[in-house]
C-alpha cells in the first residue's frame, strides 16, 4: 500500500473501507499486527524519539488521524520551485501555506488529494468492534483511568450485543508491570487488544509485549478514545471535526491540554513549512 512521508513518518494513503478490509485480513492470516493512528502530535514526538519513529514506520497500518496530516501531505506534495532568492522562496512558501491552510475551511477537497480521508481513532474503534462481532472475535480493553475502560466496554456491548469483551484492566505502561499485564491478557486470550496508555507510551508497550501475547492478532493504541466513547469527555461537534478546528474546541473545553494542542498545530505547521523551504531551496 502506498505511503506518504511527513517529516520522516510514513502514513498510509488509505480510506476507511480499505482499513476495514485490512483488519479482516489481519484477523485471519495467522500473524500478529499492530495499527497506529498517526496524528500531528505523533509526528512531532517522533522528531525527538527515533525509537518511536521506527515503531510508527514499521506498523502494519498507519492511519491518518488528523486533518493536519491531510494538509501537510498536500502542501509537501509539490516541491518544484523556480530559482529564486532564499528570502523570496520563504515568502512564496508562506503564501502557499496560508492558502492551503485556508482551504481546510473554504475548500476541504483541496487537501484530500494525497491522503484522501481522515480516519479518527474513535470512529475506528466502533468499526473494529462491529467487525469483531461479525467474526466472533474477542476484544480486551487495557488502560484508561477511573474505570473508564469498564464504561467503554458497556457502551460497545450496548451497541453490539454479540460482541465478546474478553476483559478490561487499567494497569500502567511501566516496564516493571509488563509481566503482570501479559499474564492478565494471556489468561483472557483476546483476539484484539485496545491499549489506552496515552500516545507514545501505548505504542511502545504494544511493540515491547505483542510477541508474548500469543492470542492477540491485532493491537492498537487508542489514546484518550475510551474517555470519549464512555461519555467522560465530550467530542467536538461535527462542524469542528469537518473543518479541522477540533483542536480549537478541545482547548476551549480542556485548557490544560494547551501545550499539547500548540505542538499539534503551531509547531507542526512551522516544522512542515521549514522542511518544505529547506527541501525546495
Amino acid at each position: 500500500m502506498d505511503k506518504v512521508d511527513i517529516l520522516g513518518v510514513k502514513v498510509n494513503k488509505t480510506i476507511t473501507d480499505q482499513v476495514l478490509r485490512d483488519v479482516r485480513y489481519f484477523l485471519s492470516d495467522g500473524r500478529q499486527h499492530y495499527i497506529v493512528t498517526t496524528n500531528p502530535e505523533f509526528i512531532m514526538a517522533a522528531q525527538d524519539d527515533e525509537v518511536f519513529k521506527k515503531i510508527l514506520n514499521e506498523a502494519d497500518l498507519s492511519v491518518p488521524d488528523g486533518i493536519g496530516l491531510l494538509w501537510a501531505s498536500r502542501y509537501l506534495e509539490n516541491r518544484k520551485q523556480r530559482t529564486v532568492s532564499s528570502h523570496a522562496l520563504k515568502i512564496s512558501e508562506f503564501c502557499k501555506l496560508i492558502a492551503s491552510g485556508s482551504s481546510l475551511v473554504f475548500y476541504p477537497k483541496y487537501c484530500k488529494t494525497v491522503l484522501p480521508e481522515r480516519i479518527a481513532g474513535i470512529d475506528l474503534i466502533w468499526k473494529i468492534a462491529k467487525l469483531c462481532e461479525q467474526q466472533s472475535c474477542s476484544v480486551f480493553l487495557l488502560g484508561g483511568r477511573n474505570r473508564v475502560g469498564e464504561t467503554t466496554a458497556k457502551k460497545l456491548k450496548h451497541k453490539y450485543s454479540n460482541l465478546k469483551i474478553a476483559g478490561v484492566f487499567e494497569g500502567s505502561a511501566g516496564i516493571e508491570d509488563d509481566e503482570k499485564l501479559r499474564v492478565i491478557v494471556n489468561n483472557k486470550k483476546p483476539d484484539v487488544l485496545l491499549v489506552a496508555f496515552g500516545q507514545v507510551k501505548q505504542e511502545k508497550w504494544i511493540v515491547r509485549n505483542l510477541d508474548r501475547l500469543k492470542s492477540v492478532k491485532l493491537a492498537m493504541g487508542v489514546g484518550g478514545s475510551f474517555d470519549f466513547i464512555s461519555g467522560q469527555s465530550k467530542r467536538a461537534p461535527r462542524f469542528f471535526r469537518k473543518t479541522g478546528l477540533e483542536w480549537l474546541w478541545r482547548v476551549s473545553k480542556e485548557p490544560w491540554r494547551f501545550n499539547r494542542i500548540v505542538s499539534a498545530t503551531y509547531y507542526f505547521v512551522n516544522q512542515v513549512y521549514r522542511y518544505k523551504v529547506n527541501k525546495t531551496n
